[in-house]
């Protein structure tokens, strides 16, 4: 099967979780939603460098990082059914059941989420003055200084 034929079928397949899909089937989509993902992360780095060097008007990045950020949103969220369609029908494919697609999609939403948080936290100010494991490495030491 050739990227067209497999990028239509993954799209009139929409909502069919029964069958099977080959590994054709099933990569060629993938590639394409991951050009088109890359393609998009491209087109915010340009954006952002161009911005950054001055050579956009002011407010220029702001509508324009809006404007990609819901492009990629409604492109991910457009696909996110046929993706689990899809995986579903690989599975099946594999003799495998298509429930293990939602084992899978319920790990890595757990990995996103304490990834998000570890970064939230270890962006947060420490606690200001000594604590329970030692003096502030913010504040002012009278040994260092005195």
């Amino acid at each position: 099967m050739g990227f067209g034929e497999a990028v239509a079928k993954f799209y009139t397949g929409y909502f069919r979780f029964e069958g099977r899909a080959s590994r054709s089937e099933y990569w060629w989509p993938f590639l394409m939603r991951a050009v088109i993902n890359v393609g998009m992360l491209v087109a915010f780095i340009a954006m952002f460098v161009m911005t950054g060097a001055g050579d956009e008007p002011e407010g220029t990045f702001l509508t324009g990082f809006i404007g990609l950020l819901i492009a990629y949103l409604l492109f991910n969220l457009f696909n996110f059914i046929p993706t689990l369609a899809i995986s579903v029908r690989r599975f099946h494919d594999l003799d495998q059941t298509g429930w293990l697609v939602l084992v899978f999609v319920l790990i890595n939403a757990f990995f996103i989420v304490t990834v998000f948080a570890q970064l939230i936290w270890y962006a947060l100010r420490g606690t200001d003055g000594p604590n329970q494991y030692g003096p502030d490495p913010l504040g002012f030491n009278p040994e260092l200084f005195g």
